[in-house]
């Protein structure tokens, strides 16, 4: 468990629209690797691409599956775990003085032959506050292995927060944050931690296409230093 560098997301108070399928992609590229470990074992030149589709159940609440694949520098592409999730928003937009959603995760990672067969679980809080042009998303993030050697290990805490700027419903700039602070029992030291900061744009490029770009920078030794990230999103 860690930051999940599969999926670089904030997750927006907005839900796929009852009977809504949305397909996405979110890859990203490691261009510079941790601090603190030599090559290969920094990911420098990692790619790691997630396949995610979703449908909506009800006007508030949508059900999706993800596919990930990791690729080192030479190697093909292979597949790295499948999660299940559920996602749901309370009430309506503006309702309350801060919009609430809440997402619940099951990650298999991938596990060989005679490997015991981990799952990992993962619980989301989603704050959304609009300010006139402005759109503030937080998610704090609970994490913790269900089953599998570190199950012990207990809860982690994460976040991914992002500032949006909507000056046009076809590009808005952005400023995204991902961390990780460890087991919520006993924090890792700050140089141990995981903490990154991305500018990115969304872009709405035809009726039902979408996309994210943005480069990500670590911020502590153990943050992968630089990355490249996308998602691309198609709605039907």
């Amino acid at each position: 468990m860690a930051l999940n560098y599969f999926e670089l997301e904030v997750y927006p108070y907005k839900t796929a629209s009852k009977g809504e399928f949305e397909l996405e992609n979110f890859t990203t590229h490691t261009s510079r690797g941790t601090k603190d470990l030599p090559a290969p074992d920094n990911n420098k030149g990692l790619t790691r691409s997630t396949f995610e589709f979703t449908y909506g159940v009800t006007d508030k609440t949508e059900l999706a599956y993800y596919r990930d694949y990791a690729r080192a520098r030479g190697d093909n592409f292979e597949y790295a775990a499948s999660r299940y999730r559920v996602r749901t928003r309370f009430f309506e937009k503006g309702e309350l003085p801060v919009d609430l959603g809440a997402y619940a995760e099951l990650e298999y990672p991938r596990h060989e032959n005679g490997e015991e067969r981990e799952v990992e679980g993962e619980l989301r809080l989603i704050l959304e506050k609009d300010f006139g042009r402005w759109t503030l998303d937080f998610n704090p993030i609970f994490e913790r292995a269900l089953r599998g050697p570190d199950r012990a290990d207990g809860w982690e805490l994460q976040y991914a927060a992002g500032l949006i700027y909507r000056p046009s419903e076809y590009w808005q700039p952005r400023v995204d944050l991902f961390g990780d602070f460890g087991p919520i029992s006993n924090f890792e030291s700050h140089n141990e931690q995981k903490h990154l900061i991305s500018p990115a744009i969304d872009l709405r490029l035809g009726r039902s296409f979408f996309a994210t770009f943005g480069v990500g920078f670590g911020l502590t030794d153990a943050t992968e230093r630089r990355l490249l990230r996308a998602r691309l999103e198609w709605e039907f």
